[in-house]
């Protein structure tokens, strides 16, 4: 039995924190293969893409506002 890929795992990965080259190579795996399991793979990580990026944008806007 296959263990589910976690969001902390999958938040991990998505800001480049995650120091498990195996479990790294399983998810990219997953996120590659087509089906039902691959697209959910891939929503779930797009979810912390997106906030990643977002999160990263209003920082640094933050920040120019210090200056």
């Amino acid at each position: 039995m296959e263990k589910k890929i976690t969001d902390r795992q999958l938040m991990m990965f998505a800001d480049g924190e995650l120091n498990n080259k195996e479990l790294s190579m399983d998810i990219i795996h997953k996120v590659l293969q087509d089906g039902d399991e691959g697209d959910d793979l891939r929503k779930r990580l797009n979810v912390f893409v997106k906030t990643r990026s977002v999160l990263k944008s209003l920082l640094r806007n933050k920040n120019d506002l210090k200056q």
